[in-house]
């Protein structure tokens, strides 16, 4: 193609003069039509410039028609933990060979999050019994603006037999331990219903009953297992403005060891 075009442009001083005319002709006419000038157009090579010119962003500015795009809102704020939240892996595993865990961190509202307008949310609602607890499918930066809660600490610590090592993950290996915790503070009133929404969705998914764990009011439910055991443990906890569930789950658990652990939760989290 690129030959083919050179190859035209050769041939095109052969041309009789009336044609080379008549396309000066058109050429002027075209530019006058297509012109936003008011004055008259001379030629249709300066025509042809102007449209040329046309079509070079000015640097004038952009265009005062043009809609600006807004700034996405900043509903939530995830930042270092301040307050309770933090759990140590040996205050619930002690002697722990094999471990992991998080650091947590805390979510809260952001700036623009008591502009509903900018930020709204609610709980679903009824639970989603087939996804994980709270069964709200809600990350967490859509969970504080659905809940309404003052700020939101999740975590993490799990243990497993030191022969397993890396051979396997903790999901197949016999004998791990694992717990999951999410800390919420409630604002006054609980305005957003999280309290309810719980209490509902722990009846409803795992079959949860009233106990007392470490003595304070608990709801006391199973699951099906995420590492290998017949069924997790969950457990839904509050004492004033603080609300906590936790997930104890694996095959590795011992007489009386989950119920040290979830005193060692209540201890440092409520």
């Amino acid at each position: 193609m690129t030959r083919g075009s050179r190859g035209s442009r050769g041939s095109r001083g052969s041309r009789p003069r009336a044609v080379v005319a008549a396309v000066a002709v058109a050429a002027s006419v075209l530019g006058a039509c297509t012109s936003g000038s008011t004055g008259p157009v001379v030629g249709g090579a300066t025509a042809s410039a102007s449209a040329d010119t046309g079509s070079i962003p000015s640097a004038a500015g952009p265009d005062p028609a043009m809609t600006p795009i807004e700034a996405a809102p900043q509903c939530t704020t995830t930042r270092p933990l301040t307050g309770k939240g933090r759990v140590p892996l040996g205050a619930v595993f002690p002697g722990a060979e094999t471990s992991a865990f998080s650091a947590p961190k805390e979510v809260v509202p952001g700036p623009d999050a008591t502009d509903r307008a900018r930020c709204p949310g609610e709980l679903p609602s009824r639970p989603h019994c087939d996804g994980l607890v709270p069964w709200t499918d809600l990350p967490p930066d859509a969970f504080i603006p659905a809940s309404g809660a003052r700020r939101l600490v999740e975590g993490y610590l799990l243990t497993m037999p030191k022969q397993a090592g890396n051979q396997a993950p903790p999901e197949s290996s016999a004998g791990t331990k694992a717990v999951t915790y999410s800390l919420v503070d409630l604002v006054a009133g609980d305005p957003g219903g999280l309290v309810d929404y719980l209490h509902t969705a722990f009846t409803a998914c795992a079959k949860g009953v009233p106990s007392t764990v470490a003595g304070v009011g608990a709801l006391v439910g199973t699951v099906r297992s995420e590492y290998g055991a017949g069924s997790a443990e969950v457990v839904l906890l509050r004492r004033g403005t603080h609300l906590v569930w936790v997930s104890l789950d694996g095959s590795g658990w011992q007489q009386g060891e989950q119920q040290r652990a979830l005193a060692v939760l209540v201890a440092r989290l409520l």
